[in-house]
């Protein structure tokens, strides 16, 4: 036994005979160190003192005890159970404990400045007095026993205080949470009260008329015929693209019209019908008849609260509106909440359409087919590869101004170009001869993932094939047998009818709710304060881009500008590229000072990088002059007329470069300097032999 842990056994006589209760005796000289002693920490326990008391008693030589093998320093048990039992010797001690000055200051229950002062009195530590140098002064007692009962009844008391607040702040939490919903429930209130009455009594005096069919079935003649037989009223669209159509179609038959769109407004003497973009319309100037076409939009969260507010508190005797067999029963439902009465005609599409039986190679398209892809960059792809082909192209997508799609669809239909290369928006309102709608993608960038194509939409784009009196029949295919597919299960699909309208706050919803602009949208939005009979088809708008721009706007900006008018600055048509240059616009309103102007384009359009850059520009004249239209602006609006030309003129130079081969490019990751797409790498030839740190490496994609 005595050969095991040979360097214990010499502690064996430092120990005692007295064993811990929780010890065996041990059969090894170590084993029997460790049950015959105490660790520090365990001793501390049992004495109910701090191991910084037996560390200070140790080092003055009071505490017997030593150091074992391991570097610990050991207690015997027969020493700590002899401190236990015997007072004065707990207090011998206890005397080396240290006490805390802002605790005993608030036992003796003075300022601890002044403690502090005492203490160096005593000759003690002003910070950590040790208790054998303060006991039985201070008005404190003489054992450390009788500190230590008042040392708990101080933690007892501060736990009791500390649970006070956390009750009295729980309380206080639950009152202001109580107060602010009742305050929501107030402002609900006040805005369901606030909410248009569209049931009313000269309903009685109106009907609509709710032409329902799918693309290419005349649902937009036959309404426009009531509208001419009118005489009187307005053609909403969701586009300008759209509105200056039938602008000009009606102007051609003689019949006076005139445009309205967020940008431009064009009066003709003596027209008493007004095309317009839905937004621009005026509901209590409604005319005789109004026609409100792509009625689908309802269910955009973004725009569709336009949609719901020309159906629904338009004043004008006739109502026409036309929509897709799945927007049917959601109209049914809101014109029976409104007590409108309506009358709904069935349009069957004009000429037949089938899918094409196998796909299409890319080099042998058909004439007159529209090729359909879902980004600009894709779109302009599709042109350079067609024209390698030696293929006359039109390209129609989003970004282009609404001129230069009018003249690249003109081409198309003339027979000028044979492809027109689309992104969805031919899929609302052009009217373009093809025989042929080719689907090259099956998906799409909806804004926030990569989807594939609803069936809605593959009908919706599909339809444009065959347009009657332009074409005998429609085709509708795709590039690839996989995409074809596809294109077949959903341009065969039953679609699923839409569920919800949507409204948006006005000006006097707004002034009802506390809060900064932005704050104000945020809690229209969650208080989505619809009557409960309309709560099944009715919902509030997707406010974010308004909310965005409100949110640079400062409290006092606001207040300078007045809400009405804070209102219509932040109901600008931005995106987030454009909102720093809204934002100068912005301040420039607020300081009564003239609106910047639009940032200048380059004047050649070599490239893609170029095309982006002058689209860019047009926008941001589109914001420009959509700002010069509001009355509360349109006074500082200095350069409205020179930029209206210089939007023109950066029309005809984008019109005029897509009908030249561009060359498509992209950007030095390092420097941003313009490359050739088919560089090989992702910096450029200068940084790459002279870059920020002279050791750039070019980086294969």
């Amino acid at each position: 036994m005595n050969n095991q842990n040979p360097e214990w056994e010499k502690f064996l006589a430092m120990c005692g005979d007295t064993l811990r209760p929780d010890a065996t005796g041990g059969n090894s000289p170590r084993r029997q160190v460790l049950d015959r002693t105490y660790a520090l920490g365990t001793a501390a326990q049992q004495l109910q003192l701090r191991h910084t008391a037996l560390e200070g008693a140790f080092a003055a030589g009071v505490l017997d005890g030593f150091m074992d093998p391991e570097g610990n320093l050991r207690i015997p048990a027969q020493t700590i159970h002899q401190i236990a039992n015997e007072e004065h010797l707990r207090e011998m001690v206890a005397s080396y404990e240290t006490i805390d000055s802002l605790d005993l200051a608030e036992i003796v229950g003075i300022e601890a400045k002044e403690l502090r002062h005492l203490l160096q009195q005593l000759g003690a530590h002003r910070y950590r007095p040790e208790w054998g140098n303060i006991r039985g002064h201070l008005g404190l007692p003489y054992t450390f026993e009788e500190f230590q009962k008042l040392e708990r009844q101080l933690s007892d008391n501060r736990k009791a205080e500390q649970k006070a607040k956390r009750n009295a702040k729980k309380v206080a939490q639950k009152q202001r949470e109580d107060e602010r919903r009742r305050l929501r429930q107030e402002i609900q209130n006040r805005l369901l009260a606030a909410f248009p009455e569209w049931s009313h009594e000269d309903r009685k005096e109106q009907r609509m008329v709710l032409h329902v069919g799918p693309p290419n079935s005349g649902k937009t003649y036959d309404a426009l015929q009531a509208l001419i037989n009118a005489g009187a009223g307005w053609y909403l669209a969701p586009l300008r693209l759209l509105a200056f159509e039938v602008f000009d179609r009606l102007n051609k038959q003689g019949i006076f019209c005139n445009l309205l769109t967020g940008e431009e407004r064009i009066d003709i003497p003596g027209a008493t019908i007004t095309a317009a973009t839905i937004e621009m319309f005026s509901t209590n100037n409604s005319g005789d008849c109004i026609i409100i076409d792509e009625a689908q939009m309802l269910a955009d969260p973004d725009r569709g609260w336009a949609w719901t507010r020309a159906m629904m508190e338009a004043e004008c005797p006739e109502i026409h509106v036309i929509a897709p067999v799945t927007a049917r029963q959601l109209i049914e439902d809101m014109t029976k909440a409104a007590d409108l009465p309506i009358e709904i005609i069935e349009h069957q599409r004009l000429t037949p359409i089938q899918v094409a039986p196998k796909a299409w190679n890319l080099r042998q398209l058909p004439p007159n087919t529209i090729l359909v892809a879902f980004s600009r960059r894709r779109v302009l792809a599709l042109k350079a590869e067609l024209e390698r082909f030696g293929r006359k192209v039109s390209v129609v997508y989003g970004a282009l101004p609404p001129e230069v799609r009018r003249r690249q669809s003109e081409r198309f239909a003339k027979g000028d170009t044979e492809i027109c290369i689309a992104t969805d928006a031919v899929g609302m309102g052009l009217n373009l001869p093809a025989r042929q709608v080719c689907f090259y993608e099956i998906e799409k960038f909806d804004g926030r993932t990569l989807r594939a194509l609803t069936a809605g939409e593959v009908q919706q784009i599909g339809g444009r094939a065959g347009r009657y009196g332009l074409m005998e029949d429609g085709i509708v295919g795709a590039t690839t047998r996989h995409n074809l597919t596809y294109i077949r299960k959903m341009f065969y699909q039953e679609l699923e009818p839409l569920t919800h309208a949507h409204v948006a706050p006005t000006v006097e919803d707004l002034e009802i709710i506390p809060g900064s602009l932005s704050q104000r949208f945020i809690t229209w939005m969650e208080l989505r304060s619809i009557p409960k009979k309309l709560r099944n088809v009715v919902r509030t708008a997707d406010l974010e881009e308004r909310i965005q721009l409100s949110g640079m706007l400062t409290d006092d900006e606001v207040n300078r500008l007045g809400l009405t008018q804070a209102v219509k600055l932040v109901n600008a048509p931005t995106r987030e590229s454009s909102r720093w240059y809204w934002y100068d616009c912005a301040q420039a309103i607020i300081q009564q000072k003239p609106m910047p102007l639009p940032p200048t384009p380059p004047y050649f359009i070599g490239n893609t990088h170029d095309l982006e850059d002058i689209e860019a520009s047009i926008n941001y004249a589109d914001i420009y002059l959509w700002l010069s239209q509001r009355e509360e602006f349109s006074h500082l609006a200095f350069h409205e007329d020179a930029i209206r030309e210089d939007r023109i003129e950066w029309s005809n130079r984008i019109d005029n470069a897509l009908m030249q081969q561009l060359e498509d490019t992209k950007e030095c990751s390092r420097c941003g300097r313009v490359m050739p797409q088919n560089f090989p790498f992702k910096i450029c030839n200068k940084c790459y032999h002279g870059g920020a740190n002279g050791h750039a490496t070019p980086i294969d994609e």
